[in-house]
């Protein structure tokens, strides 16, 4: 009866300082975390006390060790100080027994923060990241009315004004753009612009786990230009990202210290499916399908027009709207570049020629220019605007001759020229991509320097994302354990450091803590590197924290025993 109602009074005094510090913490922490969006990305306050809100659970995930700390310190310095800890010696109950409650509350803090950091916070993170996609049509008016840009996937977009209007559905916010000017980047280079006087962005949230919201941009009058020449594009822009609506991307998803275990477990098992590495791969199956395009087209020409006697034949945008020409191509060779793409090449006296006849819709056809060269490459890329989402051309090089035969006069000459907009036969299409360790197989023994490059990223994406899973569960596993032992280091020091100070007394506690933490926080950096060799020295340091102020628990448990 008498252990039950001492360790129910420690308990109590225990917990009670405990939740106070915790909520404090938590606060105070959260006051932190919500300053930048309320004063950089223009957040109203109804929004903010939302994010303040969901961003609480988050952050007691990490002051509970410093909270149970200061309640074990608090709570022991002044029974020690106030001699009830020498009562109960005198009384005959043992040390053991008396910190028994300290460890019951650090038993049950460690599991409540494991807990915490392995679900609950990813949680609560996941619900901060929505409310702020959820009114991210307010976000968007006051990017732009700061001059900053905004940018989705491969476009850098630019406005001179914005304004939110009701779309009259809950789930969806329509937002004007003014002067807009949107830049297409290839490589971190412009490839493209894009101005309009108006252009319209939907924002429609979703419910799904995997989706939080999407965003899809309908352009007014807006023209292409290629930055390189300031040409217009021939043809017309009404949309960007061919009018689909793309997702607006997660930043939590894309780092694995804001997953939960679950999640971590799933990429662990199966990389392919992290989000970076998922780029990649879907980048290597791009390449692989214009790969098999060429060897399909290498294996039509060597089939019927192999020496040059039979055309290969494509059409090509003509003169006038929605109009196609044919065009015969007249090759003596050709092969299969490193790139697997195909390459015509000419002959001594024999260069490649390639005919170009109008295609009308009634009427025989009509041959309008003939062009020759000593080699023409067939080269392909990816386009969001054209309907098949591949930009074909064919680029003529060494030599280049021409003639139009309309108005009977020599056309074109020069080192190289371009035909751009070549459509492919009917019964030429892609290859089924493979599954996507395959296709890891598959670049790894290709010859191509895109998929060998692709690879290498990919691999080394995998790599990383493997050691940061390590690391941080690790790391979550190293955190929650400090606070059993960081309560059982208060507690000590508590007791022993009786009479004094109880701020100096949580100050010689609140040392190793940070000690522990600085451990913690270089080992997740010397792991989540590309070297293997770095991961067990990273892990050893994560867990040497605790290693360390488990010594010192075991010194100042040895001083108060002899004592």
């Amino acid at each position: 009866m008498v252990f039950k109602t001492l360790h129910w009074y420690i308990i109590r005094e225990l917990l009670r300082i405990f939740v106070m510090t915790a909520s404090a913490l938590s606060t105070l922490a959260a006051l932190g975390g919500t300053f930048r969006p309320l004063t950089k990305q223009g957040v109203e306050i109804g929004q903010l006390m939302t994010i303040m809100m969901y961003m609480m659970p988050a952050m007691l995930a990490y002051t509970i060790p410093m909270a149970a700390l200061f309640a074990a310190v608090l709570v022991y310095w002044r029974l020690s100080t106030d001699n009830e800890l020498t009562a109960c010696r005198a009384s005959g109950i043992s040390f053991v027994a008396i910190v028994m409650p300290a460890l019951i509350l650090g038993l049950v803090v460690a599991s409540v923060d494991l807990v915490f950091v392995n679900y609950v916070v990813p949680i609560f993170l996941e619900k901060t990241e929505r409310a702020i996609i959820s009114d991210i049509g307010s976000l968007l008016v006051t990017q732009v009315g700061r001059q900053e840009n905004m940018k989705f996937r491969d476009f850098v977009i630019y406005a001179d004004s914005a304004q939110e209007r009701d779309s009259g559905s809950p789930n969806s916010v329509v937002v004007v753009l003014q002067g807009v000017a949107a830049t297409k980047l290839k490589n971190g280079k412009p490839a493209q612009i894009i101005i309009a006087p108006e252009a319209v962005a939907t924002i429609t949230t979703s419910d799904s786990p995997d989706t939080e919201a999407e965003i899809s941009f309908k352009l007014d009058r807006a023209s292409a230009f290629d930055p390189r020449s300031f040409k217009r594009a021939s043809f017309t822009v009404d949309s960007l990202f061919g009018g689909e609506k793309i997702p607006i991307p997660s930043t939590l998803k894309s780092k694995p210290k804001f997953l939960n275990h679950t999640k971590l477990s799933e990429y662990q098992h199966d990389p392919t499916n992290f989000e970076p590495v998922k780029k990649i791969i879907d980048q290597m199956a791009t390449i692989y399908q214009y790969q098999s395009i060429g060897t399909q087209l290498y294996d039509r020409w060597k089939a019927s027009s192999g020496g040059g006697q039979k055309p290969l034949i494509f059409q090509v945008p003509g003169n006038s709207a929605d109009s196609l020409d044919d065009l015969y191509i007249y090759s003596p060779g050709a092969a299969l570049d490193n790139e697997q793409q195909l390459v015509f090449s000419g002959a001594p006296g024999k260069p490649v020629r390639i005919d170009e006849y109008s295609h009308p819709p009634a009427g025989e056809k009509k041959l309008l220019y003939t062009y020759t060269c000593g080699e023409a490459a067939l080269t392909l890329a990816p386009d969001e605007f054209s309907a098949s989402g591949l930009a074909i051309s064919l680029q003529l090089k060494n030599n280049v001759g021409s003639v139009d035969h309309v108005r009977q006069i020599p056309g074109f000459s020069g080192a190289s020229k371009t035909i751009a907009g070549v459509v492919l036969p009917a019964s030429i299409a892609p290859a089924p991509v493979p599954p996507p360790l395959d296709l890891l197989r598959i670049a790894a023994a290709s010859t191509s320097p895109s998929m060998q490059s692709r690879n290498i990223d990919a691999r080394k994406e995998i790599t990383r994302l493997i050691h940061t899973i390590q690391s941080e569960l690790h790391s979550r596993g190293s955190f929650s354990v400090s606070c059993l032992t960081l309560v059982l280091l208060g507690a000590a020091l508590g007791i022993l450091l009786r009479g004094k100070n109880p701020l100096a007394v949580f100050v010689v506690g609140f040392v190793p803590a940070i000690f522990l933490v600085l451990l913690i926080t270089a080992g997740r950096q010397m792991a989540e590197g590309l070297s293997n060799r770095n991961v067990p020295i990273g892990i050893t340091l994560i867990w040497m924290g605790n290693a360390i102020i488990l010594a010192l628990i075991i010194g100042v448990y040895s001083k108060l025993l002899r004592q």
